[in-house]
């Protein structure tokens, strides 16, 4: 593979390379597909059709993908003015480039539409999606796109969203332009490799909030019941709601958890009603925070991935970065390029959003994440990295302040976080047991209960009360009776499932939900931890120690009171007519 990356200051100028590199591929031997990619600075939107035109007179059987952007990536090197023209030849590999128009209305069946077209491609080694048009709600879109293979490299942003002061931009192949939509790139070959790393450096700041109310996929109505402009007078004292929010807000955007996944959300429009609108989307009841960024932790963060890459060794890349870690590192910004100046050619552009893909498959559009993408083919060598050839991070002053400044509060954050995690299980655990108490008991019940009705899964419920509890007391002592209130709680918590509860309901009484269970494989681990029980016997030289069981299965008809006077009546069932030291099923 060869990566030939050109930044074109005009028309002509671009021309001038393709007529260049036509000379050159005339000498490069056999080759199997070649892809031109055209970023236009968005002010030369008016003559894209020129360039098109241009690549199809001189190499006809060219791929062509591309579109308009605020900031482009020329190895390595930051450019806001002119066309980004890249060459990739690709000795064996195969490339489609198609279009998606878009209709936000049938985003799961354009989804299901592109996984078929997808999945027909033999040796499908990445994908490339360039994107244009503000909130697109691409979230069924992903749930399907999603089931490719995980080893499948998905890439690429939205690299015009029409919210600069130019106007709304496009995307396009070599036939097609979508002003709303994408162009879909696909890679395939037996000998292609494409390697990727994705780096943010954001930290997450301050309490945990929720989504309460949306206006559409991308736009903060309230959060926590209040206009999500009062969040940011409050925790940022942010009062200008107006275009100097964004460059004040840029520093702090949100971040969920999705799937396990860490996800930032930057704002990118405002409303007078207190709203904001976002380069990504939510879902009410989402769990987010403010985040901040260290500007050294972002540039360590880029150079981890730079370093990984150099190892992987790669013929080209591509790279995508938020505009925002452009505003927020100013000049620093260029030390998060390294590797994308170290001998590879690169190209990329500056994004308003950014595509990744976890470990596990699952696909999300982010924002403040920088993407390197690096592509060979056949078997080269993977090469020993030289740390020492990253030069040491210099932060420029006003940023080498801020990034102490981070540092101090990341450090009160952790300390905060570490108490509140701390009065949060003191709110909800047992001192004495380390079970669940009574009050975090019920909740999860509830919960496990309005699953149960939601589903259809079955739930179990189990009560156990130890036998003449009160005649250990009495002859041991308290001390005595506290341990083998601990020991008959670790034998509980030895015999159940990561997946249910367990908790003191009060003095020795103890209950246990078994999510996704049935009754009788609950009355089988009561069993269980009945006879384990009876085993406390010679640890405390006590005659007996005994439990009384009742177990009971949720109904589609219960209420929490219903389901607790049915497991309370099985075990004193247990207790009263079945002599103790049994388990009742009711």
């Amino acid at each position: 593979m060869k990566h030939i990356p050109y930044l074109c200051e005009d028309v002509q100028s671009f021309f001038n390379k393709v007529d260049e590199f036509s000379s050159q591929l005339a000498g490069m031997g056999e080759y199997s597909c070649v892809l031109v990619t055209i970023y236009a600075n968005i002010h030369l939107k008016d003559k894209v059709p020129d360039l098109i035109q241009k690549v199809r007179e001189v190499l006809p059987e060219a791929k062509i993908a591309g579109g308009t952007a605020s900031a482009m990536i020329t190895a390595g090197v930051i450019n806001y003015y002119g066309i980004s023209l890249t060459f990739s030849v690709f000795k064996e590999g195969q490339i489609e480039v198609f279009p998606v128009f878009w209709d936000d209305d049938k985003s799961k069946e354009i989804g299901v539409e592109i996984l078929e077209k997808l999945t027909k491609v033999d040796n499908l080694a990445a994908v490339e999606m360039l994107t244009a048009g503000y909130a697109i709600n691409t979230m069924p879109f992903f749930e399907e796109i999603s089931k490719l293979p995980p080893e499948v490299v998905f890439f690429g942003g939205v690299v015009d969203d029409g919210t600069t002061p130019a106007g709304q931009g496009f995307v396009f192949t070599g036939d097609d332009v979508i002003h709303r939509g994408h162009v879909m790139v696909a890679f395939n070959g037996k000998s292609l490799n494409v390697h990727v790393g994705y780096g943010s450096g954001w930290k997450p700041l301050g309490k945990t909030m929720t989504v309460t109310r949306l206006d559409n996929y991308h736009t903060i109505c309230e959060i926590d019941d209040v206009p999500v402009r009062t969040i940011y007078e409050k925790y940022l004292g942010i009062t200008n709601w107006n275009d100097e929010f964004l460059s004040e807000a840029v520093a702090f955007p949100f971040s969920i958890i999705r799937n396990g996944a860490f996800l930032s959300r930057l704002p990118r429009r405002l409303d007078k009603d207190g709203s904001a609108s976002y380069g990504a989307d939510f879902v009410v009841g989402d769990m987010i925070r403010l985040c901040y960024g260290d500007p050294a932790v972002i540039i360590q963060e880029a150079r981890n991935i730079q370093m990984e890459m150099i190892r992987f060794n790669p013929e080209g890349i591509f790279a995508v970065s938020c505009w925002a870690r452009n505003i927020h590192l100013h000049k620093d910004v260029n030390q998060e390029l390294e590797a994308c100046r170290k001998g590879v050619p690169s190209t990329g552009i500056y994004a308003s959003g950014e595509y990744m893909r976890t470990p596990g498959g699952d696909i999300y559009l982010n924002n403040m994440c920088l993407s390197i993408i690096g592509f060979r083919e056949g078997g080269h060598e993977v090469i020993s990295s030289n740390d020492e050839s990253m030069q040491p991070i210099r932060l420029e002053h006003q940023n080498s302040v801020l990034s102490h400044m981070m540092h101090f509060v990341q450090a009160v954050s952790n300390e905060l976080e570490e108490s509140n995690r701390r009065l949060y299980d003191i709110a909800k655990i047992d001192f004495l047991t380390n079970l669940l108490n009574r009050g975090e008991l019920e909740s999860e019940m509830a919960n496990s209960l309005y699953r149960c009705q939601l589903s259809g899964n079955s739930v179990s419920v189990m009560m156990l009360d130890i036998d003449n509890f009160k005649s250990i007391n009495d002859t041991l002592g308290h001390d005595t009776g506290d341990e083998v209130l601990k020991s008959v709680a670790d034998l509980i918590k030895q015999n159940i499932r990561s997946t249910d509860r367990a908790g003191r309901w009060g003095g020795d009484e103890f209950i246990i939900v078994f999510n996704n269970c049935n009754v009788d494989v609950a009355a089988n681990v009561a069993e269980r931890i009945r006879s384990k029980i009876m085993g406390l016997t010679s640890q405390f030289k006590v005659k007996n120690v005994t439990v009384s069981i009742g177990i009971t299965a949720a109904a589609k008809d219960d209420t929490i009171l219903s389901l607790f006077q049915r497991v309370d009546a099985a075990m004193y069932k247990s207790k009263n007519q079945g002599g103790k030291n049994c388990v009742t099923v009711i």
